[in-house]
């Protein structure tokens, strides 16, 4: 390949305080990847010029300084490709983050200049770039840098035969395009089931957070029901956070049987902001259910059971857990009483059994 394929040799750097009053200074004004390659393609012209030896010559520190620049808004410069006679490269950066926080890892392209007259590699990285910002917006730690460590070598290996004599060749053109297209197939398909899983993490993320408010409305239940253990408002308390839990239950368990599709494209504010809902709805469940178990709705007799409260949290349970069963009970209860009600009839009542439904002949 007739580029430059490694990191170059880095000048010893200063610890002073006026160093990092310098490299904050560059950290505002920022410079952008064309602008880099830009640069590195002036200070490669100085080199073959003569002008200067490697590593001298005002080129040179105009290259450092923007490298710095660069670095300090984006993070460190761990891959970097350049072409020799154009001014476009790709670099792979990545940005460290305090605490537990993942690293930031992107790739950086800058083509344009090197396929300007060659169309079938300007739209093949064209889709190389495409699947990239797919992959830089969904992917997570570490399935999101193999990712972009794969689509860097493609683009890399795509710019190495933009430069040679071959890239006019059709014959040879359509070989690479076909080994591309091949080696990008195998990163889509990595990139679609690592992406099912960000993003149900991202969900389940977003379910936790939505927990906080029915275990605040758990915590405020006990304080009520230390003072009176048939608070008709404690135990609503307590079916909202029983609804909510088993919501979060239910979609944990058909994550661990692989039953959850998510479309991982929306992003991930998204996700979370509707995993943090899913908790709300269950808990919605749940305390209607509890009302239409205390209004007589759904005719199950619990006035004869001491301890009637368990039955509640049980259903509301039930009812965060599987919405379609609360939605079946609650409609063909109500129905059916209406329907009863219709012909002059009153609805049965069967202690422990869901009344109302029309009959199985109907």
């Amino acid at each position: 390949m007739t580029t430059v394929g490694a990191t170059t040799v880095e000048a010893p750097g200063e610890r002073s305080l006026r160093s990092l009053f310098r490299k904050r200074r560059r950290a505002e004004r920022g410079v952008s990847f064309p602008e880099l390659a830009w640069v590195h393609h002036l200070r490669q012209q100085e080199l073959q010029n003569q002008h200067h030896g490697p590593y001298e010559g005002p080129a040179e520190k105009r290259y450092r300084d923007f490298v710095d620049r660069f670095e300090a808004e984006n993070g460190k410069i761990v891959s970097q490709y350049w072409c020799t006679t154009e001014a476009s490269g790709i670099a792979l950066t990545i940005k460290r983050r305090p605490l537990l926080l993942a690293d930031t890892v992107r790739l950086h392209w800058a083509t344009d200049w090197s396929t300007k007259d060659k169309p079938k590699l300007m739209r093949l990285l064209y889709e190389c770039e495409t699947l990239a910002v797919r992959v830089q917006e969904v992917l997570r730690d570490t399935s999101r840098r193999l990712a972009i460590q794969s689509l860097f070598n493609v683009i890399s290996f795509v710019l190495a035969f933009a430069e040679t004599e071959h890239s006019k060749d059709d014959r040879a053109v359509a070989e690479v395009t076909r080994t591309t297209r091949a080696g990008l197939k195998e990163i889509e398909a990595y990139y679609r089931h690592a992406a099912e899983r960000s993003g149900q993490i991202v969900y389940v993320g977003g379910m936790l957070l939505g927990m906080v408010p029915p275990l605040l409305f758990a915590f405020a239940a006990w304080i009520v029901l230390t003072q009176d253990h048939t608070s008709p408002v404690g135990i609503g308390l307590v079916c909202f956070s029983a609804g909510a839990v088993g919501a979060l239950m239910s979609v944990m368990s058909r994550l661990s049987s692989n039953k959850v599709r998510i479309d991982w494209e929306f992003g991930k504010d998204t996700l979370r902001t509707l995993g943090s809902l899913r908790p709300f709805v269950g808990g919605i469940f749940g305390l209607v259910t509890y009302l239409a178990l205390k209004s007589g709705v759904i005719g199950i007799d619990l006035s004869n059971n001491a301890g009637s409260s368990y039955y509640y949290i049980v259903f509301s349970f039930a009812a965060g857990f599987s919405e379609r069963l609360t939605q079946d009970m609650l409609l063909g209860s109500t129905i059916g009483a209406f329907a009863s009600r219709g012909k002059g009839q009153k609805p049965e009542e069967d202690s422990g059994q869901v009344t109302g439904l029309p009959p199985n002949n109907a």
